[in-house]
């Protein structure tokens, strides 16, 4: 048979095959498809409607609640209390709440209080044998134990619905969890109730009490008739046992129009593979076959050779089959041509791959120091608290008082060190103030153990006239750190590396300036600090990429090429400049470049309270428990009458016991219950609300943007000195009609003006 006969032959065969089974398939796999949709349908219209009529259950749970979480409960149990039940279960109170039923019970199942409704107006007792048949409720909850549990159930009672909810009743301030008795909430499912979740749902509703239990599932499906199903929702009580169903109408439409989609595609895909077929034997045999065999050869050939070895293939015409020829010899050629920038191009991926693994190991770093952060703040302002308490109870001569002076001090440097690790995760504005050139060089020093500076010397010119500098210390302690170990490594860990500081007036013409390649600074007085190595100095090709993100000269797990451009990135913050003069077999020296500073004003002696009689009222709100202590005895000794709270919902529920008294309320930000910003706007929500500060162990350039937009007078980061805490406080007090408008206040390395 010719080779046309059987590609007529297959064509139709494969068509025919194809078409066929197409069909088929087609139609099992749309019913099937729609099968499971109107199964999905019904299980989730089930789940919905369960779920609807469970949040009813789940909002009368929280109305109880709120009345067994408050003292006045615990204090009409108590008897001291006696008309507890008539100023808050009135008839308007309960048809509000949508409560048929109240009964409150004691520890031990006595019926302290009983309220139903009748009517609209009308109220009555709860009749013995219905609060004995609810009693085994109430000391279900009573037996757990447990001051925080709440039961939710269902009940069926004269052929009605109940939703029942049981709540224990405690003191929200006895810590030891007692549980006094429990209040009880019944809600009749009404006609009423069952119209309104039909209306909800928009599928016609109704309760079953006989068939909740029929199939042993939660959900399940009976067809009525040809155009309609029934779905069963079954309801369950606290035990898991069916008490009712709620029966939803669905319609069977969707299974209908399925079916004639099915055949109405089963016959355009028959009449289209028919057509199809005939079309497609006509062009194989016409335009693609013959030369179609002929192109496969040669690309056999070209597969067996090799693309480096092989010939160029036969492309005969004008049409696709000659281009496609064409396209596999210019093929050819490009993959000849592209070997050697495949290779280049391998060699450069390499090198990126592995900046960009030091790039995420620092990003890592980063997210690490962040996640840490606030713990790690906490502690310290705990330490700083306990070792401050000390040193005020020991006389300034006792022996231990530089011991105490030594942990403060390196408290505050455990601080720095997470500002320093901070940095990495987050671009921060530094915190600028005037510093003391000296102590910034002689702490630096104090980071580069023997160990760090192998056995290179150290030598520092820092003439006395150089005082102050506008810096950030943490900051700049790493860029001179960096500096002085990037020296260490270009002389291979031997030789002299000098540290020379100097005033100088910019602009300058001094060649020496180091300005050429950090651009130029406006003009005024500067402070230059040199660092100067007597290494090999730099390559002329590499001196303009020095400060590129990851570039580096080093070997492979010996530098990230991070180290110059966060130092020029700080260095700008800082609004001063970094650039170097180098030379071949002469060295480098890095010059670094910072506005000079006017020596810092003396404080006046703080005036504390002076002037207002009595001990100023402070709302102290502290998670921590160490801290909480620690710094409210430092407050009361600042003069401050503190009341502390161990999270936003205790501090929220003191300041409504007497908003008036309180002039001043710092809390923390991060808590449980209710954080400090929630806290914030329920205050500042109350009439004549007092100035609200707060402070936190992380607060983030995010963070920081959204605090600005509430109502807090100022943002504090700890640890903080008690000093300033102190003068943030009195100043707030000072201007308690509105929120500060100029107070600046450290948030980690933000400065944030409220």
């Amino acid at each position: 048979m010719k080779l046309q006969h059987k590609a007529w032959a297959l064509v139709l065969f494969v068509v025919a095959i194809g078409v066929g089974s197409a069909m088929l398939g087609t139609r099992h796999l749309v019913g099937q498809s729609f099968d499971r949709l109107e199964s999905e349908r019904a299980v989730r219209e089930g789940e919905r409607a369960r779920r609807v009529l469970l949040q009813q259950l789940q909002a009368l749970a929280a109305s109880a609640r709120d009345y067994a979480y408050w003292a006045d409960t615990v204090q009409f149990l108590a008897g001291t209390r006696p008309n507890f039940v008539d100023e808050n279960f009135d008839a308007e109170n309960l048809g509000y709440l949508r409560v048929a039923e109240v009964l409150i019970f004691d520890s031990r199942g006595q019926a302290h209080a009983t309220v139903a409704r009748e009517g609209e107006d009308a109220l009555r007792e709860v009749s013995a044998d219905r609060v004995a048949a609810l009693r085994e409720l109430a000391m279900t909850v009573v037996a757990t134990g447990d001051a925080k549990h709440v039961l939710r159930t269902l009940r069926v009672k004269d052929g009605q619905l109940e939703l029942i909810v049981v709540s224990a009743v405690h003191d929200p301030d006895d810590e030891s969890g007692r549980v006094h008795g429990t209040i009880m909430m019944v809600r009749h499912f009404d006609a009423q109730e069952l119209t309104g979740l039909t209306e909800v749902l928009m599928t016609p509703t109704r309760l079953s009490f006989d068939a909740a239990a029929a199939s042993g599932e939660d959900t399940y499906v009976v067809p009525v008739d040809a155009g309609n199903d029934e779905l069963y929702a079954v309801l369950k009580d606290h035990r898991g046992q069916p008490v009712a169903a709620l029966v939803l109408t669905l319609d069977r439409q969707l299974q209908q129009k399925a079916q004639e989609l099915t055949w109405q595609g089963m016959g355009l895909a028959g009449l289209a593979g028919l057509l199809g077929s005939a079309l497609l034997v006509w062009l194989l045999d016409r335009l693609i076959l013959t030369r179609l065999q002929r192109l496969h050869s040669d690309v056999q050939r070209i597969t067996a050779q090799g693309p480096m070895l092989a010939a160029a293939a036969s492309s005969e015409g004008n049409d696709e089959l000659a281009h496609l020829g064409d396209g596999i010899n210019r093929l050819l050629t490009r993959v000849r041509d592209d070997v050697a920038a495949q290779q280049e191009a391998r060699d450069r991926q390499e090198a990126l791959q592995l900046q960009l693994m030091q790039s995420q190991k620092t990003e890592a770093l980063g997210r690490f120091t962040s996640g840490i952060a606030h713990d790690f703040n906490n502690s310290l302002a705990a330490i700083g608290g306990w070792v401050r308490l000390a040193d005020e109870d020991l006389d300034p001569q006792h022996a231990s008082h530089e011991a105490l002076q030594q942990a403060l001090k390196a408290t505050r440097y455990a601080n720095g060190l997470m500002r320093q690790l901070l940095a990495f995760s987050r671009q921060s504005v530094p915190k600028l103030e005037p510093l003391q050139v000296c102590r910034l060089i002689e702490e630096s020093r104090s980071l580069l153990s023997s160990g760090l500076l192998r056995e290179c010397e150290l030598v520092v010119n820092c003439p006395p006239q150089v005082v102050w500098a506008m810096a950030d210390l943490t900051q700049m302690q790493q860029v001179l750190v960096n500096l002085i170990m990037n020296a260490v490594d270009a002389m291979g860990g031997r030789g002299t590396i000098e540290l020379e500081v100097e005033r100088v007036v910019l602009p300058s013409s001094d060649p020496a300036s180091g300005l050429g390649t950090a651009g130029t600074l406006p003009a005024g007085a500067y402070i230059r600090f040199s660092v100067k190595d007597q290494g090999p100095g730099i390559p002329e090709e590499h001196v303009s990429r020095v400060f590129d993100p990851f570039f580096t000269t080093k070997g492979v797990g010996k530098g990230t090429g991070l180290g110059l451009s966060v130092a020029q990135g700080i260095m700008a913050r800082h609004g001063g400049a970094i650039g170097l003069t180098t030379a071949p077999g002469a060295g480098t020296t890095f010059h670094l470049h910072l506005p000079e500073a006017l020596p810092p004003v003396a404080e006046a002696p703080d005036q504390g309270n002076e002037g207002k009689s009595g001990a100023r009222q402070l709302l102290f709100a502290e998670d921590d428990p160490s801290v909480r202590h620690a710094w409210a005895t430092l407050l009361e000794r600042q003069g401050w009458a503190v009341t502390t709270a161990r999270d936003g919902e205790e501090a929220w529920t003191l300041f409504q016991s007497g908003p008036s008294r309180f002039d001043l309320v710092v809390t923390d930000l991060a808590m449980p219950r209710l954080d400090g910003a929630s806290l914030a706007q329920r205050i500042r929500a109350t009439q004549s609300p007092p100035p609200i500060i707060l402070m936190s162990g992380n607060v983030s350039a995010e963070d920081a943007e959204l605090l600005t937009r509430t109502d807090f007078v100022a943002v504090l980061h700890k640890p903080v000195e008690i000093d300033r805490l102190n003068r943030a406080m009195l100043a707030a007090v000072g201007q308690s009609e509105e929120p500060a408008t100029s107070l600046e206040c450290s948030s980690g390395q933000e400065t944030v003006t409220v």
